[in-house]
């Protein structure tokens, strides 16, 4: 009677969940990656990674820089996610992020000891040069076989892929650009790992590498030997070596992971955005500005010109102190005109406009129009003074067909949906209930009279269905076809 009274229970269970499953509501899964597996020759077995790709690669032909996480699995949800915000801040590049799963995490990311401790319930150990040679033989090849990547190169481990990250930075330091190494395990091998690092430190008088190194509450000998460490650097850090131990007692041997990723990234890309450029102008003039961002290319292998929110920076604090002769020195600098948008020089013209310096204002109104032919600010100025622009503004006829080809709903988490239809012959785009025309510049790229952005109709890499790139002054993001 008794089981006769569990099955039935049991079967109202599964009854009650396959109710509850069936109503849930449909959604459109939103992915942060893929998961891959590539046979290795050098570990003598197969290897899972996760690849997670920043969100303007399917819209642009952008290189990106790449960082390597270890214990893929554990962290690369939350890494991806801080990455993301980091990247959209522009306090660091967009990067692809390649997570790396484990098979034998204990073999893989230790390096040889002669300790008796390290040997306890741990039957292979010490395989951390073979690791190294997996990364440097296959996995890198293939990341950058099959991505757009950059040379520069970050490593990220907590615990013992800390202590692979110390490990591979003291052995052979140029398979990275930089190191992040999160409480790790320096009590490995009674601590040996301080004193190869004293070794190499010591021979070597320069390395443009980068090294950010935390402990949580941990104590013992893990956080003395992080503190030796950090104690040869003090002595001993070459020149061009940039590093930074922080001590974070608040935080578990868990819990260290999330905030030690945040400022890890951020220490690395230090040299990536001036914060507050204004101060910078003010100080040393508008080449100080230009300069940290040529050395910023030199450290980091990318060359973009004066960000946008530095443009954007300058201009507002210049104009809250009324400097708009700074403000047309600044607009008129090649690497401020290759990535400010077609609003600002409009903006600028009226300015000087307002000033009574037509002939200045009528050169900003065209450089917007250039930009964006559909600049009705630039547009009105010059039509009230009489100026032809018409060979600023392109008239291309598109064919019907094609138009039709176009139709349809598109969607990204970044946009919500946009809808493309097709009316007496015109191609529009709407948006939270809004139409707008979208004028051709070509049979596939089209321009806003009321936005500054590019909408660029192209197949998906994968050569099934279409999507739209839009791009904004030097943003680029991908919405895909729903239809």
């Amino acid at each position: 009677m008794t089981i006769k009274i569990a099955h039935a229970l049991l079967l109202l269970i599964a009854i009650s969940c396959a109710s509850y499953v069936q109503a849930q509501p449909a959604g459109t899964p939103i992915t942060i990656g893929e998961q891959f597996t590539i046979d290795s020759t050098v570990l003598g077995e197969p290897r899972s990674v996760i690849v997670g790709l920043p969100e303007s690669y399917q819209a642009s032909n952008t290189n990106y820089p790449v960082l390597y996480l270890l214990d893929g699995a554990s962290h690369f949800n939350y890494i991806a996610g801080v990455v993301y915000f980091l990247a959209a801040n522009d306090f660091i590049p967009e990067m692809i992020v390649v997570a790396v799963n484990n098979t034998d995490r204990n073999r893989d990311l230790t390096p040889p000891s002669q300790a008796p401790l390290d040997l306890r319930n741990a039957p292979t150990l010490g395989g951390a040069d073979n690791f190294q040679r997996y990364f440097a033989e296959e996995l890198m090849p293939w990341v950058e076989t099959n991505y757009r990547t950059q040379s520069y190169k970050v490593l990220m481990g907590h615990s013992f892929g800390g202590l692979f990250a110390i490990h591979t930075l003291t052995t052979r330091p140029e398979l990275f650009n930089a190191y992040i190494a999160i409480s790790p395990s320096m009590q490995w091998n009674g601590q040996g790992l301080v004193e190869q690092a004293d070794k190499f430190f010591s021979s070597i008088e320069q390395l443009p590498v980068s090294l950010y190194m935390t402990a949580g509450n941990e104590g013992g000998a893990l956080l003395g030997g992080t503190r030796k460490l950090a104690g040869v650097l003090d002595v001993a850090a070459p020149k061009e070596f940039l590093w930074q131990f922080d001590h974070m007692p608040h935080e578990t041997h868990g819990s260290v992971p999330l905030l030690s990723a945040y400022q890890g990234l951020e220490f690395v890309f230090a040299n990536w955005l001036v914060r507050d450029p204004y101060e910078l102008y003010t100080r040393y003039g508008i080449e100080a500005v230009e300069d940290f961002y040529t050395s910023s290319e030199k450290r980091y292998g990318n060359s973009r010109g004066l960000p946008f929110i530095t443009i954007i920076d300058l201009m507002g604090s210049m104009m809250r102190n009324g400097d708009l002769d700074g403000v047309v020195a600044l607009m008129n600098r090649p690497a401020v005109q290759a990535n400010a948008l077609a609003g600002q020089f409009g903006f600028v013209g009226n300015l000087l406009s307002e000033r009574g310096d037509q002939a200045e204002a009528t050169r900003f109104y065209l450089i917007a129009l250039q930009k964006n032919p559909g600049d009705m600010v630039a547009r009105g100025a010059l039509d009230k003074w009489g100026v032809d622009y018409s060979d600023l503004v392109p008239r291309v006829q598109v064919d019907s067909q094609t138009f039709q080809s176009y139709e349809g709903r598109y969607s990204s988490s970044r946009t919500g949906d946009i809808t493309v239809v097709v009316e007496d012959g015109r191609l529009y785009r709407e948006l939270n209930a809004t139409r707008f025309e979208l004028h051709p510049l070509s049979d596939t790229e089209f321009y806003l009279q009321e936005d500054d952005v590019r909408y660029h109709f192209q197949s998906m890499q994968s050569g099934e269905g279409k999507g739209i790139q839009i791009r904004q002054g030097s943003t680029y993001f991908f919405v895909e076809s729903h239809e």
